[in-house]
């Protein structure tokens, strides 16, 4: 979790103008966490590790073949040499002890990797500018464009994502620029409608895992100030929805958290939203709002959530788009401790995993598997 959020603060894409030259440095670790989620996101059974050399990249992926039999796959990449718009080139590949051209390697690999990023690869990597390795870690430099990174996002989702993602952004406009565009909008207001709309679409045909993450997708740029038309052409051509802050338990805090979790749990596993969402805390304790098992509340309840999507997206979509209550899916938090610094998180808790700490996490876990739409759910 800390990893992420250091590498997330380094690249900062939006946060520098179109043309602005940046680097980013990725350590072994960085690496392999990126190694183990692409292993994680195309089904795993796979397992790999990348090593950074001077002047070279090596990796060592395992392949399951057959019961208790593997296919070991041994690449090295020269990066003494960058050429801009480039993936370095590969200098040597092995399967066992049997040596590959690496020429053809490097070029079915490139044709996978497009086939499988579905162009993403092409917009990215003109912005590659060049690399340098020292012993175990990787700089990048690249050079800032906001079109290409938007073509490269969109290239991610399928046609059939793309159409869901648009019908809610249309969905959304309808509700964003009703009332006044300074009011705050409640949470369980939207979802409804929003849920019909994917609804409408699964009764024809469409996948409802499909709808339910378009949803989600949208909501969560929303609560973060971004809006879907940075990433979708077909969405800004729509023209930008005013900015209204959406609340949870009367708070946009609670949303963003809530909706955030409720994604991650769903797409990347529930260790990992839990991870990250400790995390935040602990820092912002040191530095920041203060620990809150507030956040930690709506943290966890997006992972219930997501747990639920898990196993049955239809069943959620039609609950949202029944009307449901907020007391429905996230628990009471008006009683929580918040906004503790690390001096007083310290000494009413210890540290974390204390008895003290588990009998409040057990309380708020309690309330949350309580809630009408969780009944059922084993706990995380």
């Amino acid at each position: 979790a800390a990893q992420a959020r250091l590498l997330w603060a380094q690249v900062r894409p939006g946060a520098a103008p179109a043309g602005a030259l940046r680097r980013t440095r990725l350590g072994e670790r960085e690496l392999n966490a990126l190694l183990d989620q692409a292993a994680l996101t195309h089904g795993g059974g796979w397992r790999g590790r990348l090593d950074v050399e001077h002047d070279h990249l090596a990796a060592q992926l395992a392949y399951p073949w057959r019961a208790g039999f593997w296919l070991n796959l041994q690449l090295r990449w020269d990066l003494r040499e960058p050429t801009p718009g480039r993936l370095p080139p590969l200098v040597e590949a092995r399967l066992g002890r049997l040596p590959l051209p690496p020429g053809l390697v490097q070029g079915l690999a490139e044709r996978e990797l497009r086939r499988r990023s579905g162009g993403m690869l092409d917009e990215l990597l003109p912005m590659l500018e060049g690399w340098q390795a020292s012993s175990q870690q990787l700089w990048l430099r690249w050079r800032w464009q906001p079109e290409r990174a938007g073509a490269a996002v969109a290239a991610l989702w399928s046609e059939a994502e793309r159409e869901a993602l648009l019908v809610q952004h249309t969905r959304w406009l309808q509700l964003a620029r009703t009332g006044s565009p300074d009011a705050p909008l409640p949470l369980t207001a939207v979802l409804p409608p929003l849920a019909q709309a994917g609804l409408a679409r699964m009764q024809q045909g469409s996948d409802a895992a499909v709808e339910m993450r378009a949803l989600l997708v949208n909501l969560t740029l929303q609560t973060l100030g971004r809006d879907l038309g940075t990433w979708l052409p077909a969405a800004r051509a729509q023209g930008q929805a005013p900015a209204r802050q959406l609340l949870l338990a009367g708070r946009d805090d609670m949303a963003q958290h809530f909706l955030i979790a409720t994604l991650l749990a769903w797409q990347g596993g529930q260790s990992v939203a839990k991870a990250l969402g400790l995390a935040k805390e602990l820092a912002d304790a040191r530095v920041g709002s203060g620990f809150s098992f507030n956040d930690l509340a709506a943290d966890d309840a997006g992972n219930r959530m997501g747990a639920l999507l898990a196993r049955d997206p239809a069943l959620v979509l039609a609950a949202l788009a029944s009307g449901l209550q907020e007391a429905a899916f996230f628990p009471a938090i008006d009683d929580l401790p918040e906004f503790l610094s690390e001096a007083e998180f310290r000494r009413r808790y210890g540290q974390v995993g204390s008895p003290a700490y588990r009998a409040q996490m057990e309380t708020i876990r309690a309330r949350i598997a309580g809630l009408p739409l969780y009944l059922g759910l084993s706990g995380p």
